[in-house]
């Protein structure tokens, strides 16, 4: 494999490892809401638990639910581990190519021409490759450790889920929601509260309303009253 064959390799295994850890974060999406569903029914279960009705479905269930729990944690662990707390290697920006570009051609700036551009080039390629190295072997280390813990989250979820599907048929078939089983109101009368006032039976009826007012008569043949003059002022003498 000659040194053009090498780099390629090198550029590949760079690429791949990025690309297994876009893969990984995406995975993770699945087990955390699975998780988060469990957690879900577990608490709706604990919530609406009747702890009057003590019998072996009421045990059994307290059981298969401690140890769903228990491996929860151990998977929302697993599941935490796996996802945050990864610090990846990367190739420098552009940038920092640029002058190390720079300072490879102010270096070999003596050196005859033809020369000096196959050591610019060689100098260049020869720390891409380097850098293609040292990355995709610490990216390989991480994407192993998260792969790991990925592979343990799903192990322990499905022990949890197991003895989560155990609690909710104890919780079911032994009647254990205390929804379904109503309780009698009991209803105490403390003191009876006397009545105020005078019974309806015992009042006397209301006198009836007073009669309408007659009725007026008008006749169109004849001419309405004339309103009296107002006396003058001279008829006093004044």
């Amino acid at each position: 494999m000659d040194n053009q064959a090498r780099f390629d390799f090198y550029e590949k295994l760079y690429f791949h490892e990025m690309e297994a850890r876009e893969q990984m974060t995406t995975r993770l999406q699945i087990p955390l809401a699975l998780l988060i569903s469990t957690i879900g029914m577990l608490g709706f279960m604990a919530q609406n638990l009747d702890r009057g009705r003590v019998n072996g479905w009421y045990y059994g269930f307290e059981t298969a639910f401690l140890i769903a729990a228990l491996f929860i944690l151990v998977s929302g662990w697993y599941c935490v581990k796996s996802a945050w707390g990864h610090e990846y290697a990367v190739l420098p920006v552009a940038t920092a190519w640029h002058t190390y570009h720079a300072d490879c051609t102010a270096l070999y700036a003596s050196q005859p021409r033809k020369q000096r551009t196959k050591l610019i080039c060689g100098a260049l390629k020869n720390a891409v490759r380097e850098k293609y190295v040292e990355c995709a072997t610490v990216n390989a280390s991480i994407n192993e450790t998260r792969s790991f813990g990925y592979h343990m989250t799903i192990k322990y979820f499905v022990i949890s889920a197991t003895f989560g599907f155990a609690a909710f048929l104890c919780y079911f078939f032994g009647e254990l929601d205390k929804s379904i089983h109503a309780k009698p109101t009991e209803i105490s009368v403390v003191s009876s509260v006397p009545m105020k006032g005078v019974p309806m039976a015992t009042r006397p009826a209301p006198p009836p309303p007073p009669p309408a007012p007659p009725t007026r008569h008008v006749r169109d043949d004849r001419k309405p009253a004339q309103p009296p003059k107002p006396p003058t002022r001279g008829a006093h003498g004044d």
